[in-house]
């Protein structure tokens, strides 16, 4: 089911999903268009072709000049429209734009009450967590970029459920956490996606195509560097991926990996990544609901936390 059916117009996310999708001019989800400035190129990275912090600014290496540029005209802008925003968020928008100060106001002005932005775990947020269909694999890194990873696994998704708005905020609120920093920010996000149990009546193209628009940062600000697809189903390369690729822009085409293996995932992950994943992948080491429930109470803690500094400031 697509996002923003059966949501009230008042619905804060229904409001800031439409309002970033029609910045794209996506919200007839059936026209979807290119991100990709127009070119036909792409190139698909597969196996046949060749946690949190206090921000600091600096914390991890020195601004350059271009980057300290950026982010004093940020201030200065933010300053001059009345927008509250923190410095770390501030940093993150600057940092997902390649500190272009232009394209950074832009988004700061845009995003300025995107509700996808404030999430916190509780209610259905919390739930859907529990069905094991996304969530942080907290320690593991991979090789490339030191990315931080999500993992997911269609499967676990009951097609007849309308559940979309919840696995987008789930996707949200784990890129949040996870570009709590500036070195999180700067190293960006990977998804390791499960197929495995994955058949044609889990894929709906114009849920997917939501999902992928909010890896390219059409809702929250966190860049991915990598997307590793394991254990598809024969068909899915023919069926599903021939598909997809058309309408995602070229940098992101060319970090998805098909991997046919799991062991191939040591080829993208840090040397020790079996401890860090779950029993639903070969191999892996880790209870998922224990990854889960450790994550849930302590987000919980930490969110009723910032909620009562919040009260007590105001």
């Amino acid at each position: 089911m697509l996002f923003t059916i059966n949501r009230s117009n008042d619905c804060p996310f229904k409001r800031s999903f439409n309002k970033l999708m029609n910045k794209y001019k996506l919200i007839d989800q059936r026209q979807v268009k290119r991100l990709s400035n127009g070119t036909d190129d792409y190139s698909v990275a597969t196996e046949e072709s060749s946690s949190t912090g206090d921000f600091t600014t600096g914390s991890s290496q020195l601004l350059n000049v271009c980057e300290e540029d950026c982010m004093v005209g940020l201030r200065q802008y933010v300053a001059k429209e009345g927008i509250q925003m923190s410095e770390q968020r501030l940093f993150r928008f600057a940092n997902f734009h390649n500190f272009d100060l232009e394209k950074a106001k832009d988004a700061v002005d845009e995003n300025r009450d995107n509700a996808f932005l404030d999430l916190e775990m509780h209610g259905e947020l919390r739930g859907q967590f529990i069905n094991k269909m996304l969530f942080p694999l907290t320690g593991l890194r991979t090789k490339k970029h030191n990315s931080q990873v999500i993992y997911a696994q269609p499967s676990q998704n009951n097609p007849e459920d309308d559940n979309m708005t919840t696995v987008l905020q789930s996707l949200c609120y784990v890129m949040n956490d996870f570009s709590q920093t500036e070195q999180q920010c700067r190293d960006g996000v990977a998804i390791v996606a499960n197929l495995q149990g994955f058949t044609h009546e889990h894929f709906d193209e114009l849920e997917w195509r939501q999902f992928m628009l909010a890896l390219q940062g059409t809702l929250v600000p966190t860049k991915v560097t990598s997307i590793l697809m394991v254990n598809p189903p024969s068909w899915f390369k023919q069926d599903i991926w021939k598909k997809m690729r058309s309408s995602m822009p070229f940098q992101m085409r060319r970090n998805v990996h098909i991997i046919y293996s799991t062991d191939k995932l040591g080829d993208y992950l840090m040397e020790d990544y079996r401890a860090y994943l779950p029993h639903e992948v070969a191999h892996g080491y880790r209870s998922g609901s224990e990854i889960i429930e450790d994550y849930i109470d302590l987000k919980s803690y930490e969110d009723g936390q910032k909620r009562a500094a919040a009260t007590l400031m105001v």
